[in-house]
């Protein structure tokens, strides 16, 4: 039996109070939905008919023209459905919702990659979840609420005039660079789907970014031991905030993503197992002295290695969200209280085991395996910006060579 339903989600309301219309397939127990390109208020959708309805106190003006693109698209599953029953034995929900986007006279970009983010949450990957979903947020920003884009509508003048938009609302330029790539890779994926309306030249190609270099995070070993050796049992909060920060650091800059979902059956003997969020890299840790004292100092009844997520507590990518905010607020603050050159953050700990291995001569293979980098490549831009006293030195030996 084979499911199909039209509903407002109203998890999903916007600021105006409208909800997106979406569509629910239901095949075998396993459920796909997909957004249109509209949103109503919930009182102007009848979901028992499924047809938008006026009130006396609201009326739809695209009325006809929503409950139109309803029949069409019912139309179009039920036709997407039936090739699918006459031409395979067997066959998925994810089969029905890919048939039926390839053969869709009219796709939309925003209803596409809706689908995509919904794929990803399905997935359990919430952080590159919400990457997506800020991409998808400037350009319903720039695009406006009501609309969308077909595929023959992305081209190299509306991605420029984005571009500019992103610009005029002051988007750092790192960032205007991550919503451009993603955008991309959306697309890139609708021309292997065959999605009508994408181009084999992609409309991408008349924009470039450069990124722009931050500014250099790494602290020098003095300081990481002035971190270390400081008196903090007057504050309990920055006591565990410094705990975290060189659990990290031992740990040769584990991220804190990942620190936090470390459980205990992750230690085997003295090394710690685990796989880097970011890129499904599995890495191994020797558990050295300094680690094992903190292991043993955060012990708990719990599953994971440090106190932080509780599943008895609900959903633990929020909880994940909440401790890494808390956690920088703290180094902030413990920066200040140990009147540190640099700002301390959770990315701290890592550029500075990075910084201190290519100081004492690690090559840059090894850091890059060290860091569960999926390339070479990506270490050398990680390791570009040699630090000031470095450039320093340097200097000062080149101009003592003068006579």
């Amino acid at each position: 039996m084979i499911s199909i339903k039209v509903r407002l989600n109203e998890y999903r309301s916007n600021q105006e109070g409208l909800c997106p219309l979406i569509f629910q397939v239901i095949y075998r127990r396993k459920k796909k939905i997909f957004f249109t390109p509209y949103r109503l208020p919930p009182d102007n959708f009848n979901e028992d008919k499924e047809r938008v309805v006026d009130r006396p106190s609201h009326k739809i003006p695209r009325r006809e023209e929503i409950n139109d693109y309803i029949s069409r698209t019912r139309s179009e599953l039920l036709q997407s459905i039936d090739i699918l029953q006459k031409s395979r034995a067997d066959f998925s929900v994810e089969d029905i919702m890919a048939l039926y986007a390839k053969n869709r006279n009219n796709c939309f970009f925003m209803w596409y990659m809706e689908n995509i983010i919904q794929e990803q949450e399905a997935e359990g990957r919430l952080g590159t979840v919400n990457t997506y979903r800020s991409a998808l947020n400037r350009l319903i920003a720039f695009i406006g609420d009501s609309k969308d884009l077909t595929f023959e509508d992305i081209t190299g003048r509306r991605i420029n005039l984005f571009y500019d938009f992103l610009q005029r609302s002051g988007i750092a330029n790192n960032s205007i660079r991550l919503y451009i790539r993603i955008l991309r890779t959306v697309y890139n994926r609708a021309v292997k789907e065959e999605i009508p309306g994408t181009r084999l030249v992609s409309p991408f190609g008349c924009i470039s970014i450069s990124e722009t270099e931050t500014i250099k995070r790494a602290i020098s070993l003095d300081f990481i031991n002035a971190i270390s050796l400081a008196d903090l049992k007057s504050d309990s909060k920055l006591d565990i905030a410094r705990d975290f920060f060189l659990f990290s650091f031992y740990c040769r800059g584990m991220s804190f993503v990942d620190m936090v979902y470390l459980k205990k059956c992750n230690i085997i003997g003295d090394t710690l197992y685990y796989t880097r969020s970011k890129t499904g890299k599995p890495l191994t840790i020797k558990i050295v002295g300094p680690l094992r004292k903190l292991i043993e100092k955060y012990h708990n009844e719990g599953e994971y290695i440090l106190p932080i997520l509780d599943p008895a507590k609900g959903t633990l990518y929020p909880q994940y969200r909440t401790a890494l905010k808390r956690q920088n607020t703290r180094l902030k603050r413990l920066s200040d209280f140990l009147n540190l050159p640099v700002p301390l953050t959770s990315y701290v700990a890592r550029h500075s085991w990075a910084t201190l291995a290519k100081r004492n001569g690690a090559p840059v293979s090894v850091i890059s395996e060290a860091l569960g980098h999926r390339s070479e490549k990506v270490t050398y831009t990680y390791l570009a910006a040699l630090d000031q006293e470095v450039i320093d030195k340097v200097n000062e030996k080149i101009v003592y060579l003068m006579k």
